[in-house]
Protein backbone atom coordinates (compact mmCIF):
# COMPACT_ATOMS: atom_id res chain seq x y z
CA UNK A 1 0.00 0.00 0.00
CA UNK A 2 2.92 2.33 0.62
CA UNK A 3 3.84 2.13 -3.07
CA UNK A 4 0.30 3.13 -4.03
CA UNK A 5 0.30 6.07 -1.61
CA UNK A 6 3.61 7.18 -3.13
CA UNK A 7 2.15 6.78 -6.64
CA UNK A 8 -0.80 8.97 -5.71
CA UNK A 9 1.44 11.70 -4.32
CA UNK A 10 3.68 11.56 -7.39
CA UNK A 11 0.60 11.84 -9.63
CA UNK A 12 -0.58 14.94 -7.77
CA UNK A 13 2.84 16.46 -8.39
CA UNK A 14 2.68 15.43 -12.06
CA UNK A 15 5.67 13.10 -11.85
CA UNK A 16 3.72 10.64 -13.91
CA UNK A 17 6.49 8.29 -15.05
CA UNK A 18 7.60 7.76 -11.46
CA UNK A 19 3.98 7.23 -10.43
CA UNK A 20 3.56 4.51 -13.04
CA UNK A 21 6.72 2.82 -11.79
CA UNK A 22 5.39 2.85 -8.22
CA UNK A 23 2.12 1.31 -9.42
CA UNK A 24 4.01 -1.46 -11.19
CA UNK A 25 5.96 -2.14 -8.02
CA UNK A 26 2.72 -2.40 -6.05
CA UNK A 27 1.28 -4.85 -8.59
CA UNK A 28 4.30 -7.10 -8.22
CA UNK A 29 4.11 -7.12 -4.44
CA UNK A 30 0.68 -8.71 -3.97
CA UNK A 31 -2.20 -10.13 -5.98
CA UNK A 32 -5.37 -9.38 -4.05
CA UNK A 33 -8.72 -8.22 -5.52
CA UNK A 34 -9.03 -5.36 -3.03
CA UNK A 35 -5.46 -4.17 -3.65
CA UNK A 36 -6.09 -4.44 -7.38
CA UNK A 37 -9.13 -2.19 -6.94
CA UNK A 38 -7.06 0.41 -5.08
CA UNK A 39 -4.47 0.17 -7.86
CA UNK A 40 -7.22 0.88 -10.41
CA UNK A 41 -8.14 4.08 -8.54
CA UNK A 42 -4.55 5.33 -8.64
CA UNK A 43 -4.36 4.44 -12.33
CA UNK A 44 -7.60 6.38 -12.85
CA UNK A 45 -6.00 9.51 -11.37
CA UNK A 46 -2.98 9.03 -13.65
CA UNK A 47 -5.24 8.62 -16.69
CA UNK A 48 -7.14 11.78 -15.72
CA UNK A 49 -3.90 13.78 -15.53
CA UNK A 50 -2.98 12.44 -18.97
CA UNK A 51 -6.32 13.61 -20.37
CA UNK A 52 -7.62 10.07 -20.92
CA UNK A 53 -11.06 10.76 -19.48
CA UNK A 54 -12.85 7.63 -20.71
CA UNK A 55 -10.12 5.36 -19.42
CA UNK A 56 -10.18 7.15 -16.06
CA UNK A 57 -13.91 6.50 -15.80
CA UNK A 58 -13.56 2.82 -16.62
CA UNK A 59 -10.80 2.40 -14.04
CA UNK A 60 -12.99 4.11 -11.44
CA UNK A 61 -15.77 1.59 -12.11
CA UNK A 62 -13.31 -1.17 -11.22
CA UNK A 63 -11.67 0.65 -8.34
CA UNK A 64 -14.82 1.74 -6.51
CA UNK A 65 -15.31 -1.85 -5.36
CA UNK A 66 -13.19 -0.76 -2.39
CA UNK A 67 -16.10 1.33 -1.11
CA UNK A 68 -17.72 -1.91 0.08
CA UNK A 69 -14.59 -3.14 1.86
CA UNK A 70 -14.12 -1.52 5.31
CA UNK A 71 -10.38 -2.17 5.12
CA UNK A 72 -9.90 0.02 2.05
CA UNK A 73 -12.95 2.32 2.04
CA UNK A 74 -10.64 5.25 2.81
CA UNK A 75 -9.48 5.05 -0.83
CA UNK A 76 -13.00 5.68 -2.15
CA UNK A 77 -12.54 9.51 -2.12
CA UNK A 78 -9.95 9.10 -4.91
CA UNK A 79 -12.62 7.52 -7.11
CA UNK A 80 -15.21 10.16 -6.20
CA UNK A 81 -12.64 12.87 -6.91
CA UNK A 82 -11.79 11.50 -10.36
CA UNK A 83 -15.46 11.10 -11.24
CA UNK A 84 -16.29 14.63 -10.04
CA UNK A 85 -13.43 16.18 -12.05
CA UNK A 86 -14.42 14.17 -15.12
CA UNK A 87 -18.04 15.30 -14.84
CA UNK A 88 -17.02 18.93 -14.28
CA UNK A 89 -14.76 18.98 -17.33
CA UNK A 90 -17.44 17.38 -19.45
CA UNK A 91 -20.02 19.87 -18.23
CA UNK A 92 -22.21 17.16 -16.67
CA UNK A 93 -23.54 19.27 -13.81
CA UNK A 94 -25.86 16.74 -12.13
CA UNK A 95 -23.18 14.03 -12.08
CA UNK A 96 -20.62 16.52 -10.79
CA UNK A 97 -22.89 17.56 -7.91
CA UNK A 98 -23.61 13.93 -7.02
CA UNK A 99 -19.93 13.07 -6.65
CA UNK A 100 -19.24 16.38 -4.90
CA UNK A 101 -21.78 15.38 -2.27
CA UNK A 102 -20.02 12.03 -1.97
CA UNK A 103 -16.75 13.85 -1.39
CA UNK A 104 -18.34 15.95 1.35
CA UNK A 105 -19.53 12.76 3.03
CA UNK A 106 -16.04 11.29 2.71
CA UNK A 107 -14.61 14.27 4.58
CA UNK A 108 -17.44 14.33 7.15
CA UNK A 109 -17.02 10.65 8.03
CA UNK A 110 -13.24 10.71 8.10
CA UNK A 111 -12.66 8.94 4.80
CA UNK A 112 -10.20 11.64 3.71
CA UNK A 113 -7.08 9.52 4.17
CA UNK A 114 -4.11 11.62 3.09
CA UNK A 115 -3.66 15.33 3.85
CA UNK A 116 -1.84 15.76 0.54
CA UNK A 117 -4.81 14.23 -1.34
CA UNK A 118 -7.57 16.33 0.22
CA UNK A 119 -10.51 17.10 -2.11
CA UNK A 120 -11.08 20.54 -0.53
CA UNK A 121 -9.66 22.36 -3.57
CA UNK A 122 -12.04 20.44 -5.83
CA UNK A 123 -15.06 21.36 -3.70
CA UNK A 124 -14.15 25.04 -4.30
CA UNK A 125 -14.03 24.45 -8.08
CA UNK A 126 -17.36 22.60 -8.03
CA UNK A 127 -19.08 25.34 -6.03
CA UNK A 128 -17.77 27.88 -8.54
CA UNK A 129 -19.10 25.81 -11.45
CA UNK A 130 -22.46 25.25 -9.76
CA UNK A 131 -23.18 28.59 -8.05
CA UNK A 132 -20.70 31.15 -9.37
CA UNK A 133 -17.33 32.50 -8.30
CA UNK A 134 -18.77 34.88 -5.68
CA UNK A 135 -20.11 31.95 -3.66
CA UNK A 136 -16.76 30.16 -3.91
CA UNK A 137 -14.71 33.05 -2.46
CA UNK A 138 -15.29 32.29 1.27
CA UNK A 139 -14.45 28.63 0.66
CA UNK A 140 -11.26 29.60 -1.16
CA UNK A 141 -10.23 31.79 1.77
CA UNK A 142 -10.98 28.99 4.22
CA UNK A 143 -8.83 26.64 2.18
CA UNK A 144 -5.93 29.06 2.57
CA UNK A 145 -6.49 30.24 6.14
CA UNK A 146 -3.02 29.22 7.35
CA UNK A 147 0.40 28.47 5.94
CA UNK A 148 -0.03 24.79 6.79
CA UNK A 149 -3.35 24.53 4.93
CA UNK A 150 -1.93 26.44 1.97
CA UNK A 151 1.05 24.10 1.77
CA UNK A 152 -1.28 21.11 1.97
CA UNK A 153 -3.35 22.55 -0.86
CA UNK A 154 -0.28 23.13 -3.05
CA UNK A 155 0.88 19.58 -2.45
CA UNK A 156 -2.55 18.07 -3.11
CA UNK A 157 -3.04 19.81 -6.46
CA UNK A 158 -0.52 22.52 -7.41
CA UNK A 159 -2.19 23.04 -10.80
CA UNK A 160 -5.34 24.29 -9.02
CA UNK A 161 -3.50 27.19 -7.37
CA UNK A 162 -4.02 29.51 -10.34
CA UNK A 163 -7.77 28.81 -10.30
CA UNK A 164 -8.10 29.76 -6.63
CA UNK A 165 -5.96 32.88 -7.04
CA UNK A 166 -8.08 34.04 -10.00
CA UNK A 167 -11.15 33.87 -7.76
CA UNK A 168 -9.38 35.84 -5.03
CA UNK A 169 -8.24 38.50 -7.52
CA UNK A 170 -11.77 38.86 -8.90
CA UNK A 171 -12.93 39.44 -5.32
CA UNK A 172 -10.17 42.02 -4.79
CA UNK A 173 -8.50 39.92 -2.09
CA UNK A 174 -4.88 40.71 -2.96
CA UNK A 175 -3.66 39.93 0.55
CA UNK A 176 -4.68 36.25 0.43
CA UNK A 177 -3.56 35.91 -3.19
CA UNK A 178 -0.14 37.28 -2.32
CA UNK A 179 0.12 34.89 0.62
CA UNK A 180 -0.54 31.93 -1.69
CA UNK A 181 2.10 33.20 -4.09
CA UNK A 182 4.70 33.59 -1.30
CA UNK A 183 3.94 30.11 0.00
CA UNK A 184 4.25 28.59 -3.48
CA UNK A 185 7.56 30.37 -4.09
CA UNK A 186 8.93 29.17 -0.74
CA UNK A 187 7.72 25.61 -1.32
CA UNK A 188 9.28 25.60 -4.79
CA UNK A 189 12.61 26.81 -3.38
CA UNK A 190 12.55 24.07 -0.74
CA UNK A 191 11.71 21.39 -3.32
CA UNK A 192 13.48 22.31 -6.57
CA UNK A 193 13.00 18.78 -7.88
CA UNK A 194 9.19 19.12 -7.83
CA UNK A 195 8.60 20.76 -11.18
CA UNK A 196 4.81 21.14 -10.77
CA UNK A 197 5.19 23.39 -7.72
CA UNK A 198 7.80 25.55 -9.47
CA UNK A 199 5.45 25.89 -12.45
CA UNK A 200 2.55 26.79 -10.14
CA UNK A 201 4.66 29.44 -8.40
CA UNK A 202 5.64 30.94 -11.78
CA UNK A 203 2.00 30.94 -12.91
CA UNK A 204 0.88 32.73 -9.73
CA UNK A 205 3.66 35.30 -10.07
CA UNK A 206 2.53 36.02 -13.63
CA UNK A 207 -1.13 36.41 -12.64
CA UNK A 208 -0.38 38.80 -9.80
CA UNK A 209 2.07 40.87 -11.84
CA UNK A 210 -0.03 40.64 -15.03
CA UNK A 211 3.17 39.66 -16.80
CA UNK A 212 2.76 38.04 -20.22
CA UNK A 213 6.45 37.12 -20.39
CA UNK A 214 6.19 35.11 -17.17
CA UNK A 215 3.08 33.37 -18.49
CA UNK A 216 4.97 32.44 -21.65
CA UNK A 217 7.76 31.03 -19.48
CA UNK A 218 5.15 28.96 -17.64
CA UNK A 219 3.94 27.54 -20.96
CA UNK A 220 7.50 26.72 -21.98
CA UNK A 221 8.22 24.99 -18.67
CA UNK A 222 6.78 21.70 -19.92
CA UNK A 223 3.66 21.55 -17.74
CA UNK A 224 0.85 19.08 -18.41
CA UNK A 225 -1.73 19.58 -21.19
CA UNK A 226 -4.52 21.01 -19.01
CA UNK A 227 -2.16 23.47 -17.31
CA UNK A 228 -0.76 24.60 -20.67
CA UNK A 229 -4.32 25.29 -21.75
CA UNK A 230 -4.99 27.28 -18.59
CA UNK A 231 -1.85 29.39 -19.02
CA UNK A 232 -2.62 30.08 -22.69
CA UNK A 233 -6.11 31.18 -21.72
CA UNK A 234 -4.61 33.55 -19.14
CA UNK A 235 -2.27 34.98 -21.80
CA UNK A 236 -5.25 35.53 -24.11
CA UNK A 237 -7.19 37.23 -21.32
CA UNK A 238 -4.30 39.52 -20.47
CA UNK A 239 -3.52 40.43 -24.08
CA UNK A 240 -7.21 41.05 -24.81
CA UNK A 241 -6.98 44.09 -22.55
CA UNK A 242 -4.84 45.66 -25.30
CA UNK A 243 -6.51 46.43 -28.63
CA UNK A 244 -3.13 46.11 -30.35
CA UNK A 245 -2.74 42.36 -29.81
CA UNK A 246 -5.63 40.96 -31.86
CA UNK A 247 -3.72 38.20 -33.67
CA UNK A 248 -1.82 37.07 -30.57
CA UNK A 249 -5.02 36.94 -28.49
CA UNK A 250 -6.70 34.70 -31.05
CA UNK A 251 -3.61 32.47 -31.34
CA UNK A 252 -3.43 31.87 -27.59
CA UNK A 253 -7.17 31.29 -27.28
CA UNK A 254 -7.04 28.79 -30.14
CA UNK A 255 -4.13 26.97 -28.48
CA UNK A 256 -5.97 26.90 -25.15
CA UNK A 257 -9.13 25.62 -26.81
CA UNK A 258 -7.29 22.74 -28.49
CA UNK A 259 -5.28 21.89 -25.36
CA UNK A 260 -8.40 21.74 -23.19
CA UNK A 261 -9.96 19.39 -25.75
CA UNK A 262 -6.82 17.24 -25.73
CA UNK A 263 -7.01 17.12 -21.92
CA UNK A 264 -10.58 15.78 -22.12
CA UNK A 265 -12.22 19.02 -20.96
CA UNK A 266 -14.89 20.08 -23.48
CA UNK A 267 -16.45 22.42 -20.89
CA UNK A 268 -13.28 24.51 -20.66
CA UNK A 269 -12.72 24.27 -24.41
CA UNK A 270 -16.24 25.58 -25.02
CA UNK A 271 -15.68 28.51 -22.66
CA UNK A 272 -12.53 29.55 -24.53
CA UNK A 273 -14.29 29.07 -27.87
CA UNK A 274 -16.87 31.63 -26.72
CA UNK A 275 -14.11 34.07 -25.77
CA UNK A 276 -12.41 33.54 -29.12
CA UNK A 277 -15.62 34.02 -31.08
CA UNK A 278 -16.49 37.15 -29.11
CA UNK A 279 -13.04 38.65 -29.48
CA UNK A 280 -12.50 37.57 -33.07
CA UNK A 281 -15.82 38.80 -34.43
CA UNK A 282 -15.82 42.10 -32.58
CA UNK A 283 -12.24 42.98 -33.52
CA UNK A 284 -12.52 41.68 -37.05
CA UNK A 285 -15.76 43.57 -37.57
CA UNK A 286 -14.25 46.77 -36.22
CA UNK A 287 -11.57 46.65 -38.90
CA UNK A 288 -14.28 46.91 -41.56
CA UNK A 289 -16.31 49.71 -40.03
CA UNK A 290 -16.15 52.85 -42.16
CA UNK A 291 -13.94 55.72 -41.05
CA UNK A 292 -16.01 58.53 -39.69
CA UNK A 293 -16.65 61.30 -42.19
CA UNK A 294 -18.03 63.50 -39.41
CA UNK A 295 -15.29 64.68 -37.01
CA UNK A 296 -17.70 64.89 -34.07
CA UNK A 297 -18.46 61.16 -34.34
CA UNK A 298 -16.12 58.28 -33.58
CA UNK A 299 -15.82 55.47 -36.15
CA UNK A 300 -18.15 53.31 -34.06
CA UNK A 301 -20.74 56.07 -33.68
CA UNK A 302 -20.55 56.81 -37.40
CA UNK A 303 -21.18 53.14 -38.24
CA UNK A 304 -24.14 52.97 -35.84
CA UNK A 305 -25.61 56.21 -37.19
CA UNK A 306 -25.29 55.06 -40.81
CA UNK A 307 -27.08 51.77 -40.09
CA UNK A 308 -29.83 53.43 -38.03
CA UNK A 309 -30.31 56.07 -40.73
CA UNK A 310 -30.72 53.20 -43.17
CA UNK A 311 -33.71 51.95 -41.18
CA UNK A 312 -32.15 49.18 -39.04
CA UNK A 313 -33.40 48.53 -35.51
CA UNK A 314 -31.05 48.51 -32.53
CA UNK A 315 -31.18 44.71 -32.50
CA UNK A 316 -30.25 44.55 -36.19
CA UNK A 317 -27.40 47.02 -35.70
CA UNK A 318 -26.18 44.98 -32.73
CA UNK A 319 -26.16 41.83 -34.85
CA UNK A 320 -24.25 43.43 -37.72
CA UNK A 321 -21.68 45.11 -35.51
CA UNK A 322 -21.32 42.32 -32.92
CA UNK A 323 -22.31 44.67 -30.13
CA UNK A 324 -24.95 44.37 -27.44
CA UNK A 325 -28.28 46.20 -27.79
CA UNK A 326 -27.36 48.17 -24.69
CA UNK A 327 -24.12 49.35 -26.31
CA UNK A 328 -25.92 50.35 -29.52
CA UNK A 329 -28.49 52.34 -27.52
CA UNK A 330 -25.68 54.09 -25.64
CA UNK A 331 -23.93 55.06 -28.89
CA UNK A 332 -27.22 56.24 -30.39
CA UNK A 333 -27.86 58.60 -27.46
CA UNK A 334 -24.38 60.08 -27.95
CA UNK A 335 -25.04 60.47 -31.69
CA UNK A 336 -28.34 62.31 -31.08
CA UNK A 337 -26.54 64.72 -28.73
CA UNK A 338 -23.69 65.38 -31.15
CA UNK A 339 -25.70 65.93 -34.34
CA UNK A 340 -28.76 67.53 -32.72
CA UNK A 341 -31.26 64.84 -33.72
CA UNK A 342 -34.22 64.09 -31.46
CA UNK A 343 -35.33 60.78 -32.97
CA UNK A 344 -34.33 58.00 -35.33
CA UNK A 345 -36.54 59.48 -38.04
CA UNK A 346 -34.94 62.89 -37.68
CA UNK A 347 -31.48 61.29 -37.87
CA UNK A 348 -32.49 59.45 -41.06
CA UNK A 349 -33.79 62.67 -42.65
CA UNK A 350 -30.68 64.70 -41.86
CA UNK A 351 -28.06 61.94 -42.38
CA UNK A 352 -27.43 62.41 -46.14
CA UNK A 353 -27.19 66.13 -45.65
CA UNK A 354 -24.75 65.68 -42.77
CA UNK A 355 -22.52 63.34 -44.72
CA UNK A 356 -22.77 65.41 -47.92
CA UNK A 357 -22.00 68.65 -46.12
CA UNK A 358 -19.02 67.12 -44.38
CA UNK A 359 -17.73 65.78 -47.71
CA UNK A 360 -18.06 69.27 -49.21
CA UNK A 361 -16.22 70.83 -46.28
CA UNK A 362 -13.41 68.33 -46.66
CA UNK A 363 -13.11 68.87 -50.43
CA UNK A 364 -12.80 72.62 -49.93
CA UNK A 365 -9.44 72.11 -48.23
CA UNK A 366 -7.84 70.73 -51.45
Amino acid sequence: MASLQLALLLTNLRRIDEARHAVRQAALAVDDPAINAVTALVKAKIALCDGRIDEAGNLCDTGMLVANDPRYASWAPIGNMVRAITAMRRGELATMIHHANQLKEDVLFGRDPFPWASPAWLVVQIIEAEKGWEVAVPLARALLESEASTRGFLLSEPTAASFVVRILLRAGDWETAQRVRRCAVALAAENPEIHAIAAAALHLEALLEKDVNLLQQAVASGCDTWTRASVNEDIGDLLSESSEEFRQVCAHYETAMRSYADAGSPRDSSRVRSKLRRHDTSKAAARFWPSSRIPALTDTEYAVAELVAGGLTNAEVAGKMFLSRHTVAFHLRKIFQKVGAKSRIELAVMWKQLVGRESLDISCHF
